[in-house]
């Protein structure tokens, strides 16, 4: 049932953040609005056209992020989360799936105009296991993917693709991906604890290229999107069934896909399928014997002639985060995977790797150093650099850990006392901001110049407890995922240029939503930028309110010139980055809004 509310007068445009990131001008004294949900959120997003979605066990909301108004709520989707509640890029539409029947059965896909909460069209309901959807805007199509069962109708057992018309709903196509119980599973977001659901949320989004759509589920599937024709299937195991996004995302370069998994990287011919070689197990570059397991290849990036891949570090299985090794990095030629160069030297932790191609190198970070590779005919280190806390930020908490003013974080784990290593942090991923290189942890962060080889500025904030630690360093081992998808994103899929001309499908029924773009971007014009900022969540002194709160820092100088105080243990918010305003979900059933 949908209860229609007012529409929104203006909308903007916003970027979705956990524990680090956002963009704001000045502190807030109280909150702009208050809007009492009457239950807790369980997920919430910020829309590419500005409106605030939050779910809840009853319903899905839509808020006015200027006003806090609910402009239309829909209890027909309970206990939804970020899968089956998707927003379509380009579009102003939500894709939600409806589940019934013992352990969610039964399924329905449903389009919804998130704007008004008018329901476009609803497809006929399947016997089966919801895992996941594909939108595919520039195709006029969404996939949805699921584990059906033998209904007496015609629907058999496996796992299924079906292809919806995004304009009428209509399906167009079914294809057998692969048998039933074949693709591992991974515990879905906000999934309870009685009844656990399993998702595809363990594995990196499908990508586009021409009228082909690669799966990397279960290696390489090579789709036919017009017809759902299978091209061809080139299947290797994860690196961990039990740990979320153990495949390296895709990269497609030329005629060649890359893939990772079972501890080795994977060329193929993306127009047949051919396997044109698979590189030696990167176990064995770690030192390991061949009975133990492989080490999990998480990240392949193409340079030139070359693939720069890494091998362990933070990963989820739904419900925390672990650390696993062994951890390296490793360069092999990209002609026959031949191996040109390993890094054996990684201790205490690994960023994702990050090409800078202004400075001819790839860098990442593990628990000491700062490295950057060269991509030149020769790998070679252009610079191994201390990671070093250079300014004392955080006050008391901070002298209470003991952490150095100098010194490399491996240096100062083993001089704290065991109770204070869990509070402690190393880097986990490496961001562009605004031109500038940040590495970032659970509690730090650090400004990095590649070019002049030196840090910039670099501090430390203590997480407010050891739990919380856990919470952020989750939040960051996803930001570092998402990161990654937006790499294979520019390879060809529905981010690029090429897949926004796509669109063209379907623009003509998306005329009456021009204006709020152009809302947007009046607003957005009128503002002034003075650089980017991430927030960290700590302990504020007194006179800052005290508690736990918001710090803000400036990327491009280091300072930390905004401070929120919020008062909750664990507290949980998002961010509007152009209309600079903080959405803090106070006690969970509650949203205010503080603006800078």
């Amino acid at each position: 049932m949908i209860v229609p509310l007012p529409r929104l007068p203006r909308l903007l445009t916003v970027v979705l953040l956990s524990a680090l990131a956002a963009q704001v001008w000045a502190a807030p004294a109280k909150p702009v609005w208050t809007c009492a949900l009457g239950e807790d959120a369980k997920w919430e997003n910020l829309t590419a056209l500005g409106v605030l979605l939050v779910g809840t066990n009853s319903a899905i909301h839509c808020i006015d992020p200027d006003t806090g108004k609910v402009l239309w709520k829909n209890a027909d989707f309970k206990k939804s989360n970020s899968m089956n509640a998707r927003e379509i890029p380009g579009t102003p539409f939500l894709l939600c799936n409806q589940l019934e029947g013992i352990g969610g059965s039964k399924s329905t896909l449903t389009l919804i105009d998130y704007l008004t909460g008018e329901t476009e069209w609803t497809a006929p309901e399947v016997m089966g296991q919801y895992l996941g959807s594909v939108p595919l805007p520039e195709k006029n199509l969404v996939i949805v993917i699921m584990t059906t069962y033998k209904d007496g109708k015609g629907q058999e057992n496996g796992t299924f693709l079906f292809a919806h018309d995004l304009t009428t709903g209509e399906r167009k196509w079914s294809t057998l991906l692969a048998k039933a119980n074949s693709i591992p599973l991974h515990l879905a977001d906000n999934s309870g604890k009685f009844m656990p659901r399993m998702d595809l949320s363990g594995y990196h989004d499908p990508v586009l290229e021409g009228d082909t759509l690669y799966l990397g589920y279960l290696g390489v599937h090579a789709l036919d999107v017009n017809t759902g024709a299978i091209k061809w299937a080139v299947e290797f195991p994860p690196g961990d069934k039990g740990l979320k996004r153990t495949y390296a995302p895709l990269r497609i370069v030329g005629d060649v896909i890359y893939g990772a998994g079972g501890g080795s990287i994977h060329a193929i011919n993306k127009q047949t399928g051919a396997a044109l070689w698979k590189s030696d197990r990167i176990s064995e570059y770690a030192g390991l014997f061949k009975s133990r397991d492989n080490a999990i290849v998480t990240q392949i990036e193409v340079v030139a002639d070359k693939i720069y891949a890494r091998y362990g570090g933070n990963f989820s299985n739904g419900q925390t985060v672990l650390l696993k090794e062994p951890l390296g990095v490793v360069v092999v030629a990209a002609a026959d995977g031949k191996p040109l160069y390993q890094d054996k030297k990684i201790e205490g932790g690994l960023t994702n790797l990050m090409p800078l191609p202004e400075t001819g190198a790839v860098m990442f970070a593990d628990g000491k150093e700062l490295v950057g590779l060269s991509t030149g005919a020769t790998v070679e280190e252009l610079f191994r650099v201390p990671i070093e806390f250079k300014r004392k930020m955080g006050g008391g908490d901070f002298a209470k850990i003991g952490l150095g003013l100098t010194g490399g974080l491996m240096g100062t784990v083993k001089a704290v006392s065991s109770s204070s290593k869990a509070r402690l942090d190393v880097p986990v991923a490496i961001t562009r901001h605004d031109g500038h290189i940040v590495v970032q942890g659970k509690q730090h962060l650090l400004g990095f110049d590649p070019a002049g080889k030196a840090q910039k500025w670099s501090l430390y904030y203590a997480a407010p407890s050891d739990a919380f630690s856990t919470i952020a360093m989750f939040a960051v081992t996803l930001a570092a995922s998402a990161q990654g998808n937006a790499q294979v994103a520019q390879n060809g899929s529905i981010m690029t240029s090429g897949g926004q001309q796509g669109m063209q499908n379907i623009q003509s029924s998306l005329d009456r939503y021009n204006r709020y773009t152009e809302t947007r971007a009046l607003k957005i014009g009128g503002s002034k930028n003075s650089g980017s900022y991430t927030y960290i969540i700590t302990k504020l002194d007194k006179q800052d309110g005290g508690g736990v709160g918001l710090v803000g820092v400036n990327l491009s100088s280091g300072e930390t010139d905004r401070k929120l105080a919020l008062g909750a243990k664990e507290p949980k918010y998002l961010a509007d980055e152009e209309a600079g305003r903080i959405f803090y979900f106070k006690g969970g059933d509650e949203i205010q809004a503080f603006e800078f």
